[in-house]
């Protein structure tokens, strides 16, 4: 693992989700972004980065960055617009030694869209791995719905 890895916090979202967000539309303003022509860190922050007065933009607005949302503001966008993730622990099997992890994403009439239990032979072994599923799956099903909805 690099050292960006190493220091990257696990409590944003990575710059290939960020991209992925910004190609259906996210443009929820973000204290944190990427700058491809800063070479000195993956990750900017806002200016005027202080605990009481935060400088949220969005940064989508322009080609060359990409907002960084949380990942709670990520469920979020996606709940406001009619799609619930999931995650769920699964230790199925009372003398199990590890940890797995599955997904699902619901309606807001419960309507089960996904399960990666039933649709993946994918077992997520820790919960950040099963977040970061949940997000490409939910970008996945939201742009399908709006080509569905263009055409």
């Amino acid at each position: 693992m690099n050292k960006e890895k190493e220091n990257y916090p696990d409590w944003l979202v990575p710059l290939e989700v960020g991209k992925k967000l910004k190609e259906i539309g996210f443009e929820e303003p973000c204290v944190f972004y990427h700058d491809e022509n800063n070479t000195t860190s993956p990750v900017v922050v806002t200016p005027n980065f202080e605990e009481e007065n935060l400088s949220y933009e969005n940064r989508n607005l322009l080609s060359h960055q990409t907002s960084l949302p949380v990942w709670t503001e990520v469920f979020t966008w996606f709940r406001k617009r009619g799609l619930y993730g999931f995650i769920t622990f699964d230790n199925t099997y009372p003398n199990s030694v590890s940890e797995t992890f599955s997904f699902e994403i619901r309606k807001i009439n419960r309507k089960l869209i996904y399960s990666s239990e039933e649709n993946s032979t994918d077992e997520f072994n820790c919960y950040e791995a099963a977040r970061k599923a949940l997000a490409f799956k939910l970008i996945e099903i939201y742009k399908t719905q709006i080509i569905t909805l263009k055409s």
